[in-house]
Order: structure tokens, then C-alpha cells, then sequence
């Protein structure tokens, strides 16, 4: 078993007991006690489970807990919202950044809105936006459809442009994130758009995750809402012909 299969076995049985102690995780796992430490600082590192007095904890996502959502997320959204062109289509995926979009968007009456986001559909129930929700299983706790059925369908189109969202940034890999449905699902979604735009932070380029769904090649742009002050990241999106933009200070 890789080190990313034992983090997403850890978090899938996280996720269906919620807390166990870690001596039940090193008796599960055929691996050394050190090893298995080392998994559970790197999840708890990136925000996925807390330690406390010998058991672990599952931390559910952000968009779960209705975190307001942060002025970084919001300026890069307003960039991104600035980019959709009239009578344009798009798709925005799950996350928090998408539905910070979806929140500048709301005025739009002259866009197509595409999305396997419950709380994306939600904030442009009442716009003028015409919205498709993708069919599929709801992952409750991205509150997002994910699964065969939400690839089929995203497949069967072609969105001229794709704001896409990630957990992580592999440096000289590319984009990571928890799940082998939501990685599935990015994927198809990268295939199936003329132009990708990841949306993140400054602060994801420091967090890895579980799953690789994307390398830097397949995106067009990245909006982030700091200086990444990284030059061998920056240049790794100038070999692969990435356009970095950096969200102003205020808008």
C-alpha cells in the first residue's frame, strides 16, 4: 500500500467512525508505527483530522462547517467573474472559490451556469443565471454530485470555459485532492473544457493531498490572491504555459 492509498484509507474509515484511537489505525495497517505517525501529522497538517491524547479525529471540509467565506477567495473571484465574457457558458466545480464566484455572478443575465455544486445552485436559485445542476451521488460533506452518473453527464459536454477549484498544489505535479470521486470527476471536467482556470490561494501551493487529478499542462490560468514569491514554481507555470494572475490588493 503507497503512502497515498493508506491517507485515503485513513480518512475513508475517519469518515465513517468519526474518532478512533491511533493504536486501532496502526493495528489496521500493515506498516510500522512511525510510518503510520508520519500519515497522521501530514493530515492533520493539511487540515483533514486533529490529534488529541491518542485518538484521531475527522475534520469535515470548510464547506461544511459554513466558513465565511475569506477576502482572498473573494477578490480572486471578483477577477474570475471579470474574465466570463457575454453570453458565455461555463462550468463552475464544488468548493468554496466556485461558490464565491457564483456569488459575484449573481447580477449576470446573459451567462449559462453549469455545476455539480449544491451550495453553487443554491446562491443562483434566485439570479437571473441560468443554471444546470449535474445529476449524480451527493457527497454530502463537499456538498457536490460526484460518482459515474456526474461523469457521464459532464462528458456528454463541451464548456468553453471550466473555474476549477483544488485542495492542493503538488509542486512539479500538479493539483491534488481528497477523494478518488472528486478526482475522477475533475478530471473529466478538465477533458471536457476548452479552457481550465483553477482558482486557489497562496497558501495551497504549501498543501499536498491525497489524489493527483491534474498536471500544470492542462490549465489555462491560475488566479491566486497573492504573490506566490516562488520562483521555481513560477517558472514551472511558465514552462507549461500557464498564465498566472494575482488578484489586486483591494478591487
Amino acid at each position: 500500500m503507497s503512502k497515498y492509498e493508506r491517507r485515503q484509507f485513513i480518512i475513508n474509515y475517519l469518515m465513517s467512525e468519526n474518532i478512533v484511537p491511533v493504536s486501532k489505525l496502526i493495528s489496521m495497517i500493515d506498516q510500522s508505527p512511525a510510518t503510520i505517525r508520519r500519515d497522521l501529522a501530514f493530515l492533520e497538517k493539511n487540515g483533514y483530522i486533529e490529534r488529541s491524547h491518542g485518538y484521531v479525529k475527522y475534520i469535515p471540509p470548510a464547506i461544511v462547517k459554513n466558513l465565511e467565506i475569506s477576502e482572498g477567495k473573494r477578490r480572486v473571484a471578483k477577477v474570475a467573474a471579470s474574465l466570463i465574457p457575454k453570453n458565455a457558458t461555463i462550468f463552475l466545480d464544488s468548493g468554496i472559490s466556485t461558490k464565491a464566484l457564483a456569488m459575484e455572478i449573481t447580477s449576470r443575465d446573459d451567462i449559462c451556469v453549469y455545476t455539480n455544486s449544491i451550495s453553487v445552485a443554491n446562491v443562483l436559485a434566485f439570479s437571473k443565471v441560468v443554471t444546470y445542476l449535474a445529476c449524480g451521488m451527493l457527497e454530502g460533506r463537499q456538498e457536490a454530485l460526484v460518482g459515474s452518473d456526474t461523469e457521464h453527464f459532464v462528458r456528454q459536454h463541451r464548456f468553453p470555459i471550466l473555474f476549477l477549484s483544488t485542495t492542493g498544489i503538488r509542486p512539479n505535479k500538479g493539483l491534488a485532492c481528497v477523494t478518488a470521486e472528486q478526482a475522477n470527476l475533475k478530471a473529466a471536467l478538465i477533458e471536457s473544457s476548452e479552457k481550465v482556470i483553477l482558482l486557489t490561494e497562496k497558501y495551497k501551493f504549501s498543501i499536498d493531498s491525497v489524489r493527483l487529478f491534474a498536471s500544470f499542462d492542462q490549465l489555462d490560468t491560475i488566479i491566486v490572491d497573492e504573490p506566490l514569491d516562488d520562483p521555481e514554481m513560477e517558472a514551472t507555470l511558465k514552462a507549461n504555459n500557464v498564465e498566472l494572475l494575482v488578484a489586486p490588493s483591494e478591487l
